[in-house]
Protein backbone atom coordinates (compact mmCIF):
# COMPACT_ATOMS: atom_id res chain seq x y z
CA UNK A 1 0.00 0.00 0.00
CA UNK A 2 1.86 3.25 -1.17
CA UNK A 3 1.27 6.48 0.87
CA UNK A 4 -1.50 8.40 -0.28
CA UNK A 5 -1.14 11.37 1.73
CA UNK A 6 2.88 11.57 0.30
CA UNK A 7 1.68 11.34 -3.37
CA UNK A 8 -0.78 14.39 -2.55
CA UNK A 9 2.01 16.52 -1.15
CA UNK A 10 4.43 15.51 -3.93
CA UNK A 11 1.45 16.60 -6.43
CA UNK A 12 1.01 19.70 -4.74
CA UNK A 13 5.18 20.16 -4.89
CA UNK A 14 5.45 20.17 -8.84
CA UNK A 15 4.04 23.67 -9.41
CA UNK A 16 6.45 25.34 -6.98
CA UNK A 17 8.96 22.33 -8.07
CA UNK A 18 8.32 23.80 -11.50
CA UNK A 19 9.27 27.51 -10.63
CA UNK A 20 12.29 26.30 -9.11
CA UNK A 21 13.28 23.87 -12.19
CA UNK A 22 13.95 26.87 -13.75
CA UNK A 23 16.63 28.38 -11.85
CA UNK A 24 20.03 27.05 -11.28
CA UNK A 25 19.51 25.36 -7.97
CA UNK A 26 20.02 21.58 -8.02
CA UNK A 27 18.14 18.95 -6.33
CA UNK A 28 20.84 18.52 -3.80
CA UNK A 29 21.52 21.56 -2.93
CA UNK A 30 17.57 22.00 -2.52
CA UNK A 31 18.03 18.85 0.13
CA UNK A 32 21.00 20.28 2.26
CA UNK A 33 18.17 23.63 1.84
CA UNK A 34 15.29 21.40 3.62
CA UNK A 35 17.65 20.70 6.38
CA UNK A 36 18.70 23.44 6.77
CA UNK A 37 15.24 24.75 7.07
CA UNK A 38 14.11 22.37 9.41
CA UNK A 39 17.07 23.16 11.87
CA UNK A 40 15.85 26.95 11.64
CA UNK A 41 12.31 25.50 12.76
CA UNK A 42 13.64 23.25 15.20
CA UNK A 43 15.54 26.32 17.00
CA UNK A 44 12.01 28.46 17.12
CA UNK A 45 10.23 25.82 18.90
CA UNK A 46 13.23 24.87 21.21
CA UNK A 47 13.99 28.78 22.02
CA UNK A 48 10.09 28.73 23.10
CA UNK A 49 10.26 32.51 20.71
CA UNK A 50 7.21 31.00 18.80
CA UNK A 51 3.67 29.96 19.97
CA UNK A 52 1.85 26.44 19.21
CA UNK A 53 0.57 27.53 15.95
CA UNK A 54 3.29 28.85 14.49
CA UNK A 55 5.30 25.69 15.19
CA UNK A 56 2.67 23.78 13.39
CA UNK A 57 2.37 25.75 10.80
CA UNK A 58 6.66 25.77 10.57
CA UNK A 59 6.41 22.15 10.77
CA UNK A 60 4.24 22.03 7.67
CA UNK A 61 5.99 24.46 5.90
CA UNK A 62 9.63 22.76 6.19
CA UNK A 63 7.97 18.89 5.45
CA UNK A 64 6.28 20.25 2.50
CA UNK A 65 9.67 21.93 1.35
CA UNK A 66 11.31 18.39 1.70
CA UNK A 67 9.02 17.35 -1.16
CA UNK A 68 10.93 19.96 -3.91
CA UNK A 69 13.75 18.56 -4.12
CA UNK A 70 12.20 15.51 -5.87
CA UNK A 71 10.30 17.07 -7.95
CA UNK A 72 12.84 19.30 -9.23
CA UNK A 73 14.78 16.02 -9.88
CA UNK A 74 11.68 14.48 -11.89
CA UNK A 75 11.06 17.67 -13.53
CA UNK A 76 14.57 18.61 -15.19
CA UNK A 77 15.52 14.86 -15.50
CA UNK A 78 18.28 14.84 -12.71
CA UNK A 79 17.23 11.75 -10.94
CA UNK A 80 20.46 10.26 -9.48
CA UNK A 81 20.92 7.29 -6.91
CA UNK A 82 23.01 9.74 -4.94
CA UNK A 83 20.57 12.02 -5.04
CA UNK A 84 17.56 9.66 -3.45
CA UNK A 85 20.14 8.64 -1.14
CA UNK A 86 21.37 12.11 0.31
CA UNK A 87 17.58 13.19 0.38
CA UNK A 88 16.66 10.04 2.08
CA UNK A 89 19.35 10.39 4.60
CA UNK A 90 18.90 14.11 4.76
CA UNK A 91 15.14 13.03 5.88
CA UNK A 92 16.08 11.60 8.79
CA UNK A 93 18.30 14.42 9.91
CA UNK A 94 15.13 16.54 9.41
CA UNK A 95 12.98 14.35 11.23
CA UNK A 96 15.72 14.25 14.16
CA UNK A 97 16.48 17.89 14.50
CA UNK A 98 12.18 18.98 14.59
CA UNK A 99 12.25 16.06 17.10
CA UNK A 100 15.46 17.71 19.12
CA UNK A 101 13.80 20.98 18.78
CA UNK A 102 10.50 19.60 20.73
CA UNK A 103 12.00 17.75 23.16
CA UNK A 104 14.49 21.02 24.65
CA UNK A 105 11.45 23.28 24.55
CA UNK A 106 9.36 20.69 26.88
CA UNK A 107 12.59 19.91 28.98
CA UNK A 108 13.05 23.72 29.25
CA UNK A 109 9.25 23.54 30.20
CA UNK A 110 9.41 20.88 33.03
CA UNK A 111 7.39 18.39 30.73
CA UNK A 112 8.85 15.16 31.28
CA UNK A 113 6.37 13.13 29.55
CA UNK A 114 6.61 15.17 26.48
CA UNK A 115 10.00 14.69 26.13
CA UNK A 116 9.79 10.49 26.83
CA UNK A 117 7.06 10.84 24.15
CA UNK A 118 9.49 12.71 21.62
CA UNK A 119 11.86 10.73 22.60
CA UNK A 120 10.03 7.25 21.51
CA UNK A 121 8.54 8.93 18.73
CA UNK A 122 11.82 9.86 17.38
CA UNK A 123 12.82 5.83 17.80
CA UNK A 124 10.01 5.01 16.22
CA UNK A 125 10.48 7.28 13.02
CA UNK A 126 13.89 6.46 12.44
CA UNK A 127 13.19 2.90 12.81
CA UNK A 128 9.97 3.24 9.80
CA UNK A 129 12.68 4.42 7.29
CA UNK A 130 15.26 1.87 8.60
CA UNK A 131 13.59 -1.07 8.35
CA UNK A 132 11.89 0.20 4.66
CA UNK A 133 15.13 0.60 3.79
CA UNK A 134 16.57 -2.46 4.53
CA UNK A 135 14.05 -4.81 3.21
CA UNK A 136 14.70 -2.83 -0.11
CA UNK A 137 18.16 -3.78 0.29
CA UNK A 138 17.11 -7.37 0.46
CA UNK A 139 14.97 -6.64 -3.20
CA UNK A 140 11.63 -6.06 -1.29
CA UNK A 141 9.28 -2.76 -1.42
CA UNK A 142 8.40 -2.39 1.85
CA UNK A 143 5.44 0.65 2.16
CA UNK A 144 3.19 -0.60 3.93
CA UNK A 145 2.08 0.70 7.79
CA UNK A 146 0.28 2.77 9.35
CA UNK A 147 2.49 6.29 9.31
CA UNK A 148 4.42 6.11 6.80
CA UNK A 149 6.47 9.97 7.12
CA UNK A 150 4.14 12.24 5.42
CA UNK A 151 1.68 11.34 8.10
CA UNK A 152 4.33 12.07 10.90
CA UNK A 153 4.75 15.48 9.92
CA UNK A 154 1.12 16.06 9.24
CA UNK A 155 0.10 14.66 12.60
CA UNK A 156 2.92 16.48 14.57
CA UNK A 157 1.80 19.80 12.60
CA UNK A 158 -1.73 19.49 13.42
CA UNK A 159 -1.15 18.57 16.96
CA UNK A 160 0.66 21.85 17.75
CA UNK A 161 -1.74 23.91 15.46
CA UNK A 162 -4.17 22.76 17.57
CA UNK A 163 -2.30 23.16 21.16
CA UNK A 164 -2.31 19.68 21.68
CA UNK A 165 1.44 18.22 20.87
CA UNK A 166 0.97 16.01 23.41
CA UNK A 167 -1.77 13.66 22.27
CA UNK A 168 0.63 13.87 18.57
CA UNK A 169 3.34 13.10 19.98
CA UNK A 170 1.70 10.09 21.77
CA UNK A 171 -0.39 8.84 18.64
CA UNK A 172 3.54 9.44 16.48
CA UNK A 173 5.33 7.54 19.25
CA UNK A 174 2.48 4.68 19.61
CA UNK A 175 1.37 4.50 15.37
CA UNK A 176 5.50 4.67 14.17
CA UNK A 177 6.36 1.73 16.52
CA UNK A 178 2.95 0.03 15.14
CA UNK A 179 4.37 0.17 11.38
CA UNK A 180 7.62 -0.63 12.09
CA UNK A 181 5.98 -3.93 14.03
CA UNK A 182 3.85 -4.20 10.58
CA UNK A 183 6.74 -3.98 8.70
CA UNK A 184 9.05 -6.26 9.74
CA UNK A 185 5.30 -9.00 9.76
CA UNK A 186 5.32 -8.11 6.14
CA UNK A 187 8.59 -8.68 4.89
CA UNK A 188 8.55 -11.84 7.28
CA UNK A 189 5.91 -13.19 5.10
CA UNK A 190 7.11 -11.88 1.68
CA UNK A 191 10.62 -13.44 2.40
CA UNK A 192 12.37 -16.82 1.86
CA UNK A 193 14.79 -17.60 4.45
Amino acid sequence: MADPLGKTIRFMARYPGRLLAKSKISPNQITVFGLLINCAVAYFIASGRINYLASGMLIWAAGFFDALDGSVARINGQVTVFGDFLDSVLDRYSDSVIYLGIMVYFLRAGRSDCVILAVIATIGSLAVSYVRAKAESLGRKCEVGLLPRTARIVILGLSFCVSQPFWGLLIIAVLSNLTVLQRIIYVRKNISE
